[in-house]
């Protein structure tokens, strides 16, 4: 059987002027050129474009970032799409480790994204999340639900990827492998990721 992979790029780019989260540091990049060389210098938040939560970023005793062991976040995901639904009433399959939400909210990236108009889940949902026993979610808006939300999920040490790219379009109802790599950096919250799906010409549906 002829076999293929596709990899395919869920991470914003991080760039002078790009949206971030109010209140968080602007991100910034400023170039310095030396004698013969040049480098450049980064203002980063742990939560700047595509980046993952970790339960120290809400739960007080929580894990942060250096204790998870690096399998936490990868695996085989299934990419839900939610665009222009409700997405608290879609079925959640059981046969994969990772879910990744599609709600359309990365198409205003760089191009109308306001605090007001992303998609975000509700508690109930996050509730069922945990009951699944995903490892992590993704979402490709700027925070997927509000304070309670993030507890209820990273209290049960599940993963919270935000900001997917509106290339997670591409994918909507398949199963993919998923790998986000966080820098390492110990102590902190979360960290910014270069986050891809690796798709197969042989994944099919997933059993729910």
């Amino acid at each position: 059987m002829f076999y293929f992979i596709v990899i395919i790029d869920l991470s914003v780019p991080i760039e002078n002027g790009m949206p971030y989260f109010p209140g968080d540091p602007q991100p910034k990049i400023e170039k310095i050129e030396k004698e013969d060389y040049v480098i450049h210098s980064l203002l980063l938040s742990t939560h700047t474009g595509t980046h993952v939560d970790v339960p120290f970023h809400f739960i007080r005793d929580g894990k942060k970032l250096d204790e998870i062991d690096l399998t936490r976040f990868s695996g085989k995901a299934y990419v839900l799409d939610a665009e222009g639904k409700d997405i608290h009433s879609l079925e959640l399959p059981s046969s994969v480790d990772i879910l990744l939400i599609y709600t359309g909210s990365s198409k205003l990236w760089k191009n109308g994204w306001t605090m007001d108009n992303y998609a975000t889940i509700n508690e109930e949902f996050a509730k069922l999340i945990v009951r699944k026993g995903y490892k992590l979610v993704g979402i490709d808006s700027p925070s997927i639900g509000n304070s309670k939300v993030h507890r209820i999920l990273l209290s049960n040490e599940i993963l919270i990827v935000e900001n997917l790219s509106s290339n997670l379009e591409k994918i909507k109802g398949k199963v993919v492998d998923f790998i986000s790599l966080p820098l390492p950096i110990k102590g902190v919250d979360g960290s910014p990721i270069r986050a891809i799906a690796v798709v197969r010409n042989d994944e099919t549906r997933p059993g729910k």
